[in-house]
């Protein structure tokens, strides 16, 4: 396959350097990240340690002095950039795909597919990844973690058989994928335990683990079951409660040292997912005519740090 990379953060890197593995992979960057893939290639590190040099031709600076993005013809383009990124680059994606060709967005957050449907229609892809990683010095990512990425129909979305199509192509790079039958359901459930984690991991400043031991565990359950019962009101078929907290458990401990990417994102001053995540949570709430009170706070303190 054709397949695009937009975004070199710590999963665009996993996804390029495996897929280059067997097919023709073309990577869009910007920073120092992409520079140094132009110059040395991508590496991963972690549960795999490979290197790929891709050629300059396919290697894209978007943010090199006179760029623009360029017109290519990919089978898939894998966004793996920040939600709120999501609304720039979307404009980007009909010169990219190919005729046939299918967009899956791997970032975090809620409310993205709708967004990506109404820009692309007809191509998209719900997609949803548990593989885990962080950034590394260079262009290198370490795969902390093997996941699954669950890959679905969206409405007005790509066909079955395009599904099939990107799925088969990143299990055979070692990117265990499958086809679920609810995406909507799993991007919800990523988001939940993101809503859960993320903001009191980067308030607090702790790993993953360390919640484990803390009156932060305490916190993170009550966000969660705030989220999750503006979930169900919204009409998404969610797991139970006692699961999403067993689930929370499991991914705690799986991630004991990791540093979620918000932590990292307030530590070196990046905007971070917030609103694509608890925020969408009080959004949906105050549509229902709920409070989702825990969630606004934490909301409220993650933007404080920016100021």
């Amino acid at each position: 396959m054709h397949i695009g990379v937009l975004g070199l953060g710590a999963t665009g890197g996993l996804f390029a350097t495996l897929l280059a593995q067997h097919n023709e992979v073309h990577v869009l960057a910007r920073g120092a990240r992409g520079a140094h893939a132009l110059t040395s290639g991508l590496r991963v590190t972690g549960h795999a340690d490979l290197e790929v040099a891709l050629p300059a031709e396919r290697v894209h600076l978007l943010d090199a002095p006179g760029a623009t993005p360029p017109t290519l013809t990919m089978d898939a383009v894998l966004l793996c950039v920040k939600a709120h990124q999501v609304e720039e680059v979307s404009a980007m994606l009909p010169g990219l795909l190919a005729p046939e060709g299918v967009v899956a967005y791997l970032g975090n957050g809620l409310g993205v597919m709708e967004r990506l449907a109404r820009a692309v229609p007809g191509h998209v892809v719900a997609a949803s990844s548990t593989h885990g990683a962080m950034r590394g010095d260079g262009s290198t990512s370490t795969w902390t973690g093997r996941g699954e990425v669950a890959l679905g129909a969206w409405p007005g979305g790509a066909p079955p058989e395009a599904v099939e199509t990107l799925a088969y192509s990143l299990a055979a790079s070692g990117l265990s994928a499958r086809i679920v039958d609810d995406a909507r359901r799993q991007i919800w459930i990523k988001a939940l335990l993101n809503i859960a984690i993320n903001p009191l991991c980067a308030l607090a400043g702790v790993r993953n683990g360390e919640m484990l031991q803390t009156p932060l565990f305490d916190a993170a359950v009550g966000l969660l079951m705030e989220a999750e019962q503006v979930g169900r009101r919204h009409g998404v078929d969610l797991p139970s409660m006692d699961e999403l907290v067993t689930t929370l458990v499991d991914v705690l401990d799986a991630t004991a040292e990791n540093r979620c990417s918000m932590l990292e994102d307030v530590r070196v001053g990046r905007a971070t997912e917030i609103d694509a995540l608890n925020g969408h949570i009080v959004n949906l709430a105050e549509q229902q005519g709920l409070m989702a009170t825990q969630n606004a706070q934490v909301t409220a303190l993650i933007h404080a740090l920016r100021r």
